[in-house]
Formats: structure tokens, C-alpha cells, sequence
């Protein structure tokens, strides 16, 4: 029974940190479609000019195909849905991004290259469809609306030429919405990253006795890990695996009794010629500390609730 207890704990535990990643990725994502696609958008008005197209022109015919048979209604909504579509997309390939780790979008250059990767997939799977099945049956419409409209007389071929146009140029906007997509992502993960950084460099200044600082996620999958400059690792990196599972295993054990007996503030060993120290560090992470066996890690581990405090203010 205590077995099976234990499991669901297990369970329970990894679908919220899965989750709580998926947030991230998906916020993450939706900043990123919604930039990108409100850029390509601008991309989009520049090309009508050149085109010797109306500004909107884009917009409009999405707008009538949707069934708006006012030019003007037509446009804007177009745009708002673009801006949502976008946005939604953006957030889908943020959720993947983050997750999936063959995908490397901490990288900048290789984020750019998976975003106008994605770019293509999202004109293949929704740019090309909809023009195909949901515009070109509306070219007698559109055609009837933009001459109204312009007060010109409008030829069906030109209208649709003019479609066929923006269709293939559309190729060249999903690759730029990709670029932009990748960065963007990139960029906001770097900058989640140098704050982990910073996190290590307040702690590891707390006291020259700290020998090594790791912070890992609530699962206890290691984010970011380093020694002090001039400390000499006293286990091999495949021993120093091994103590960092068995802490972390450690402290999820504990934290299953934590609805009887309260969460954990903690964990302190002692050895002969270090201390380990593991403990939480706000709501997202978990630090795992060797210092010096001289160390006073009652000292240290108040000064690092000090600096929890302040890292939770500032995440309000």
C-alpha cells in the first residue's frame, strides 16, 4: 500500500512540474506568435505597396472569404484574426519547444532554423489549405466587393493572379514569422537562463566556504551546476551524478509525508571533508550546496532564504 502510495506521489509530482513547464512554454510562445506575427504584418503591408496593391489588400480578401461583406469590417477583422491564429500557433510550438529537448532553442541559430522550419509546416498546414478551399471559391465575391470598393472594374484572372502572388509570397512571410518566432523564444530562455546565473553568483558569494552550487527544477533535473573557481571536485562527474540523484531522491521521499509532518526546510549531511546541503529555493527550484566541513551552514542557509525572499517579491 505504502508502495502504491508513493507511486501516485511520484506521479502527481511529475505531472505538475510537466505542467508547469508547459506554461512556461506556452507564455513563452504565445509573446513570441504574437510579435511575430504582428511583424510579418508589416512585412505583409510593405509587399502590397510594392505589389501596387491597396494597404489591407491581404486582409480584405481573407476577411470577404470569411463571409464580411464590408470591405472595411472585413479587413480589420482579418488582421485581429491573424493576430489571435498567430498567437495560438505561437504558443502551441512554445509548449513543444520547451519540452522536446532534441530541440535546442536556447541556441540562438538553431531557434532561427526550428522557427522557419515551424513557419513552413504552419504554410503548408494552414496558409495553402485555406487559400485553396476557403478563398479561391470566394474570387467571384472578392472580386465584386475590392471593385465596389475601388471604383474600378476588376477581372476575376487579375484577382486571382494577385491571390496566386500573395500565396507564394506568404512563403517568404512563414519563413520570417519563424525567424522572428525563433528568436523571440530564444532570447526569453536566455534571459530565464542568466537569472538562474545570477542565483548562483548571489549564493556562492554568501560564504568562500561554499564549494559547489546546483539548482534544479522542482523534479530535480539539474538546470544549472558549477564549483567554486579554484575548488577542486572531489568526485568524478559519474560519482557526483550519483549524490545529486540520491539527494534529490532523498528529498522527494520526505516531501511525500510533508500534508502529516510539513513541507521541507533542509537536508543537511556531514562528512568528513564536506557538508551537503539541499534545500528549496522559491516555488520553482531546489539547491544542492557542498561546502567546507568548517562551514557555518546555519549562516549560509539564512542568508539563502534571505535571498528566497527576495527572489519570491520579485515574482509577484
Amino acid at each position: 500500500m505504502l508502495s502504491v502510495t508513493k507511486d501516485r506521489n511520484l506521479k502527481s509530482d511529475k505531472r505538475a512540474n510537466d505542467l508547469m513547464v508547459a506554461f512556461k512554454g506556452l507564455k513563452y510562445g504565445a509573446f513570441a506568435g504574437f510579435i511575430a506575427t504582428w511583424s510579418i504584418s508589416s512585412v505583409i503591408a510593405v509587399t502590397e505597396i510594392l505589389l501596387g496593391l491597396n494597404i489591407g489588400t491581404f486582409y480584405s480578401i481573407i476577411g470577404i472569404s470569411l463571409g464580411v461583406n464590408d470591405l472595411t469590417t472585413a479587413t480589420y477583422s482579418a488582421f485581429g484574426l491573424h493576430l489571435l491564429v498567430g498567437t495560438m500557433i505561437g504558443a502551441v510550438f512554445g509548449v513543444v519547444g520547451i519540452r522536446w529537448k532534441k530541440v535546442r532553442m536556447l541556441n540562438p541559430y538553431k531557434s532561427v532554423l526550428v522557427g522557419m522550419g515551424a513557419g513552413i509546416v504552419v504554410w503548408l498546414v494552414f496558409f495553402l489549405p485555406i487559400t485553396t478551399y476557403l478563398v479561391q471559391p470566394a474570387i467571384n465575391s472578392i472580386t465584386t466587393i475590392l471593385a465596389i470598393d475601388s471604383q474600378k472594374a476588376l477581372v476575376s484572372d487579375d484577382v486571382n493572379q494577385t491571390i496566386t502572388n500573395i500565396t507564394l509570397a506568404a512563403i517568404g512571410f512563414h519563413l520570417i514569422w519563424g525567424a522572428v518566432f525563433g528568436f523571440i523564444i530564444s532570447s526569453l530562455l536566455r534571459i530565464r537562463l542568466f537569472g538562474i546565473k545570477q542565483h548562483y553568483k548571489d549564493i556562492v558569494s554568501i560564504d568562500p566556504n561554499i564549494r559547489l552550487v546546483t539548482i534544479c527544477n522542482s523534479e530535480g533535473n539539474t538546470i544549472y551546476s558549477r564549483h567554486r573557481e579554484g575548488v577542486e571536485n572531489l568526485l568524478t562527474p559519474e560519482e557526483s551524478k550519483k549524490s545529486l540523484e540520491l539527494a534529490m531522491t532523498g528529498w522527494k521521499a520526505r516531501s511525500e509525508l510533508s500534508q502529516k509532518i510539513g513541507k521541507g526546510r533542509y537536508v543537511l549531511a556531514e562528512y568528513e571533508r564536506v557538508k551537503r546541503i539541499t534545500m528549496p529555493f522559491g516555488e520553482d527550484y531546489l539547491l544542492y550546496l557542498t561546502t567546507e566541513v568548517q562551514a557555518d551552514h546555519l549562516d549560509i542557509i539564512n542568508q539563502i532564504r534571505r535571498l528566497e525572499a527576495g527572489l519570491k517579491y520579485s515574482n509577484r
